[in-house]
């Protein structure tokens, strides 16, 4: 039961996905920006959770064969995160110790969690039948930086935009230069 629910609920969470990549997409059409490199990991994280939870539905696959199809999964997972990161993290602009630094901490969450399912695959693999528990709380890691993610890519990514044009703007206030100080136009 545990596992077709996590199923249906990284199904839904691929769609608040594509409507934050449609509300800007623009924004995700560059590489080397860190929203495009957010959404193409949490897309992955979400794909490797919709598809090892249905896996794991499957009757009568012996858990040495579950654990090397997850472990086979997670390398995946874990190879295109990195690709996705890399043309952000190799950036040589100005300011990029403060990317870099931001870019991590949106990086660092979903290896431990691919670190932990790994952990857990050996375990399954050498026989220990108690880590289908602990799967499954990486599953639950896994949806809860997934959903921290795609809240990001939706809230933040509009702010981001915002600032960009305001900063480009010959009106950074964007005042209505009519108005009087302290008032707005209506």
């Amino acid at each position: 039961m545990f596992f077709s629910v996590s199923a249906a609920s990284s199904a839904t969470l691929v769609g608040l996905l594509f409507v934050a990549t449609q509300l800007h997409l623009e924004v995700f059409t560059d590489p080397t920006n860190r929203w495009s490199a957010l959404a193409q990991s949490t897309l992955t994280i979400l794909s490797v959770d919709f598809s090892l939870s249905l896996f794991m539905l499957m009757p009568v696959v012996p858990p040495v064969v579950r654990a090397e199809v997850i472990a086979g999964v997670v390398a995946f997972g874990l190879w295109r995160t990195f690709r996705s990161w890399w043309p952000v993290v190799r950036l040589v602009d100005t300011g990029r110790a403060h990317r870099l630094a931001q870019s991590v901490q949106l990086l660092i969450l979903p290896v431990i969690v691919y670190v932990y399912l790994l952990f857990s695959a050996v375990l399954l693999w050498r026989g220990d039948n108690s880590a289908i528990i602990n799967i499954g709380g990486g599953f639950l890691a896994a949806f809860a930086v997934s959903l921290r993610n795609a809240w990001r890519l939706v809230v933040n990514v509009g702010a981001d935009a915002a600032l960009r044009v305001s900063k480009d703007s010959p009106n950074p206030a964007r005042q209505d230069v009519i108005a009087r100080p302290g008032k707005t136009k209506e």
